[in-house]
Formats: C-alpha cells, structure tokens, sequence
C-alpha cells in the first residue's frame, strides 16, 4: 500500500470471492465491508445476523446494523445507492479514513460504476482508486503462508482421492465394439463419469468447479468441458482436468491427467510422449528467482524441436502448443504469477508461490489432445510436487 501510495483499502461483495475470503481469513460473510487502513490492523463491518460469523475471524468487527438502515434510507430519499453512500461515509468517519482509497471485491460492473462514481462525487477528503491487474491484494495472495499451503495440501490429498476413484471406475468398465459399458452393460458417456465425480468430490466436502472430461476432438480444444452425451470411446485419450475447492469457498487444488483405455495410436502415443518429457524438462528448472516468461519459452523451444506449432512463434496457433505453462493458484484458480511470455510479465518465482505446471498439445482435427498438471509449491531450495498422483497414459481393465 505504501509503494503504491494507498492510504486505505475496501474490500466489499459477494462472500464467496476470493479477494472478501482473503481478507476475512476464511469465513464468508454476505454484506460484509473490509476496511483497512495503512499501517493498521483491517476491520470488519457486517450486518447484526452476521454476529457470530464475524467473531469467527478474529478481527475487530464493527455492527452495521446500529447505522440504523432505515434512517440511512429516509435520509437518501428511498434512493438505497444514496443511502449506500451514506453508510460508507459515517464508517469512513468513525474510523478515520481519508485520502487515496482502493476498492476490490465482486459485484455486477454497472453497480459498481454507479456506486464509486457517486462515492468520489460525494466523499470530501476520498480519492477513490481503482488498479487494474495486478492489484494489491493479487500480489499479497501471490505467496502463501504455511497455513494456505497446508489447506492447498489437503484439498489436494482429496482431489487425488476423487481421481483414483475415478481411475478405478474406467478401469472397471469393459470394451466393446469400441465403446466402455457401465455395469449394468449400458453405454458409458462422459456425463456419467462426470455425475459419478460431482457425488465423489461431495463426499469429500468439495464443490466441483467446472471438471473438464474431454475426448477426440473435444480433448484437441484445451478448455472443452466435453460433450455430456458423448460415449467413452475405448483408445481414445481423454483430458480429465479437476480444480475443486471446498464446499462454500476455499483454497483450490488443480490437476490434469490424460488417459486411454486401451491401446491408443501411435500418433496419440507420440504426442503423449512430448507433453511428458516437457513437463519433465520444465519442473526440473522450477527454483526461485527463475523468470516465469523464461519457463514458458522452455516449453515453446521444447515443442518446436519435435515439431509442433507454439505460440511463442505464432501467438495466434490454433494448434499444437496454444496456451501458457500454467498460472498462481490459491483462492481462485487462476492467479498471479502467470507462467507466459508476455510483454509486460516480470514476474520470477519465489519461495511461497505456488503454481500450476501445464503443458499441453492439440489437434483437434486429428482427435488429440493431451495436457498434464500438477501443483508445485516454490520453497527456498527448490520446489515441491503438492500432487504426484502417476501420470500413466493407458488404463487397462
């Protein structure tokens, strides 16, 4: 805040956002408001339904509710943006805020627009600031703690727990005429093994948060959910991408693995077979102070020498190698730092980053696409694997 001349920080929106679950340590509080100022311990200002949550942080609470909202809304007219308005200047009094202050939280654009216009036009002594990428609090989140490593640990120890599930089950369903059957002798599709992993990640205490389980042509388009009435077609690679969090809003874990029941060809063989040894190559020179552009063009030279497109070379390749090397990961699933090559991105890894290494080929014409992920924690030596789980391409019954 002092390097970016900030006096005061508010962070105020949807509970579940990430930015309100940083600074509220965990608990997700609807209606909640953040106030910090520089060189002061935040406060939280909540609703009075919202007591107990709020003493559940440890933070200093005050009570919008003896604000009185009523009066507040009278006092506007009916209007609730001029009563909204209101509100924000008594807690700004009683707690001394004034100069340069940044906003942050989720809620709809046009609110947004119309509530920090009117705060600026109204506010005497507020300059209200807005940052535009990297913002304060995306480079605080950046590193974690013990304690956020420890949370990203566990929902990943889970994770593997649903994917080995998962395995197992594909394992378990015979081939014929080229298609997997369930049990019950019905075609396998791909919504089932979907289903079958929204009930196993619940019995966890996870939420799934968009499961990616894609094959053929859909596998060759990296961010393909996969088509629910597809069927699971033996000697097929599948990408199957799962990044939950807990139920309710947490720490996220993000893995991918590519697999074939039965033989795949040797085409899919080969391009499995280069996806691996990237990945291999790029999580040896995982280590701090190592730029993230300089591992995504490891990846680029990588590719190139066995012959595929990249976007290193032709920034708008549909194929081949066609995104970055992965991204931060923590409360959302995508965060700083950013493992791209980019004009602008300086960022180096250090200790208590973590991170998603991803490298991926497709052909969506072909019907291949391939990508493989784990999550690696920077620490002061070198880098951890916060997954592990076996990247074995073939599944046999």
């Amino acid at each position: 805040m002092e390097e970016r001349g900030l006096d005061a920080l508010v962070v105020a929106g949807r509970a579940d956002e990430a930015n309100m679950l940083y600074v509220l340590r965990g608990v997700a509080i609807p209606g909640a408001i953040y106030v910090k100022k520089r060189g002061h311990p935040g406060v939280l200002c909540h609703g009075t339904m919202e007591r107990g949550e709020a003493e559940r942080t440890g933070l200093r609470t005050r009570n919008l509710g003896l604000y009185d909202w009523k009066e507040l809304l009278q006092k506007a007219g009916g209007d609730p943006l001029e009563a909204r308005v209101l509100l924000f200047q008594r807690v700004f009094q009683d707690e001394d805020v004034r100069g340069r202050v940044a906003f942050y939280g989720e809620v709809d654009q046009g609110v947004a627009y119309r509530f920090l216009g009117r705060l600026a036009a109204c506010l005497e002594g507020i300059e209200v600031v807005g940052e535009y990428g990297r913002s304060v609090l995306a480079v605080a989140r950046e590193t974690k703690d013990p304690d956020e490593l420890e949370k990203i640990r566990e929902v990943g120890a889970a994770t593997q727990r649903v994917v080995q599930k998962t395995e197992q089950f594909l394992r378990s369903c015979p081939a014929r005429d080229g298609l997997l059957h369930k049990p019950d002798g019905s075609v396998l599709t791909v919504g089932d093994v979907k289903a079958r992993v929204r009930v196993w990640l619940a019995e966890e205490g996870l939420e799934d948060s968009g499961t990616i389980f894609s094959q053929g042509r859909d596998a060759g388009l990296p961010h393909s959910r996969g088509d629910d009435r597809a069927p699971v077609t033996a000697g097929v690679p599948v990408v199957f991408d799962i990044f939950p969090r807990p139920s309710g809003g947490g720490y996220h874990f993000d893995m991918t693995r590519t697999w074939c029941v039965g033989n795949p060809s040797a085409e899919a063989l080969q391009v499995y077979r280069d996806v691996y040894e990237c990945y291999a190559r790029v999580t040896e020179a995982l280590r701090p102070g190592v730029r993230c552009a300089d591992l995504q063009r490891m990846a680029c030279e990588f590719f190139e020498s066995r012959g595929h497109p990249t976007v290193c070379s032709d920034p708008t390749a549909q194929v081949g190698y066609v995104h970055s090397l992965g991204h931060g990961l923590g409360l959302d699933v995508h965060e700083e730092p950013r493992l791209s090559d980019h004009p602008g991105n300086e960022a180096v890894l250090r200790p208590g980053v973590v991170v998603t290494v991803e490298p991926g080929l497709y052909y969506p014409d072909q019907g291949i696409g391939v990508r493989l992920e784990d999550v690696w924690a920077i620490t002061e030596d070198g880098a951890v694997n916060l997954g592990g789980y076996p990247m074995d391409l073939v599944l046999r019954s």
